[in-house]
């Protein structure tokens, strides 16, 4: 099963291109994520139940999680 369907883009945030924090490439593959703790039930902040976008390096997989507001 493929998990990265669509080709790498360049992300843009705010006006700036994302640049991946391990090897400073441009091309990212575009996925959700779903943010999850292991925390019990009614213990969690409102952030750890979101979802955020998840930007994967196409040439080193580094993956860069923004949450979804």
């Amino acid at each position: 099963m493929k998990l990265l369907h669509a080709e790498p883009t360049r992300i843009e945030i705010d006006g700036h291109h994302l640049r991946c924090l391990q090897c400073t490439r441009e091309q990212f593959h575009r996925r959700r994520a779903r943010l999850e703790t292991a925390s019990p039930a009614g213990m969690q902040p409102e952030w750890q139940e979101s979802v955020a976008n998840a930007f994967i390096c196409a040439h080193c997989g580094f993956i860069h999680n923004f949450l979804i507001q």
